[in-house]
Formats: C-alpha cells, sequence, structure tokens
C-alpha cells in the first residue's frame, strides 16, 4: 500500500478540477456519458425485446441490426472502456498510489481496446 503527501493528493485532485482540464476530467466526463449510453441502451433493449415477444417477427430485424459490425462495436466500446475505467477508479479507491493515474488510465484504455477488436473479430469473421 503506497502512502501519499497532502501534496500529491492535492495535485491528483487538482487535475479532476473542472477549470483544469486534463485527462483525469476526461477520463471521468468519458465515464460518465458511457454510463447514460449504456443506460440507454439496457432500457431500448428492454423494450424492444418486449415488444418482439409479443411480435415475433420483429425479432430478425432487430437482431440484423445489434449484429451489424458498427453497432456492436460501439456497444462493446462503450462497455469495455466503462469496464476498465471502473477497476481503474476501485483499485485507486482502494489505495494505489495517485501519481500512477495516467499510466493506469492508459494501461486500462488499451485493455479495452483489445476487447473491443477481439470482439468485432469475432462478429465479422463469424
Amino acid at each position: 500500500m503506497y502512502r501519499t503527501t497532502d501534496e500529491q493528493r492535492i495535485r491528483a485532485y487538482a487535475e479532476l478540477w473542472p477549470a483544469n482540464p486534463r485527462w483525469g476530467v476526461w477520463a471521468w466526463r468519458l465515464q460518465r456519458y458511457s454510463g447514460l449510453a449504456l443506460i440507454a441502451y439496457a432500457v431500448w433493449h428492454i423494450v424492444t425485446m418486449a415488444a418482439a415477444a409479443r411480435q415475433p417477427e420483429r425479432l430478425g430485424p432487430l437482431l440484423t441490426i445489434l449484429r451489424h459490425p458498427a453497432v456492436f462495436g460501439a456497444l462493446m466500446a462503450g462497455l469495455a472502456y466503462h469496464a476498465a475505467n471502473g477497476i481503474r477508479l476501485v483499485l485507486f479507491d482502494a489505495g494505489v498510489d495517485a501519481m500512477r493515474r495516467r499510466a493506469a488510465f492508459w494501461g486500462f484504455l488499451a485493455g479495452a481496446a483489445v476487447i473491443v477488436a477481439v470482439s468485432l473479430g469475432r462478429v465479422v469473421w463469424r
């Protein structure tokens, strides 16, 4: 467990201040936007699946849309980013050194990109 000084903590939180928009603010904003987009997708998915249960002929076109690589890629990108950044934030709340945040952000973002690439590869070459 790493101990941080007050000066390190102030510098780390200064990047999150809205008047000083650095990478931390953008990571925070993208986390919120991806969460809102995933909630909107979940609501849309539940409503359309419920309608498809009453009218099974609507399920075919819906699955065609969802299996399109662009739609699937956007969904996977949002899911992968939101999950990777969420794990990163949990680790920092658990006490990981605040000065390693930038490296962890890019590392988790690279991991999310790998997940998206593998998922898209499975959809495209199915």
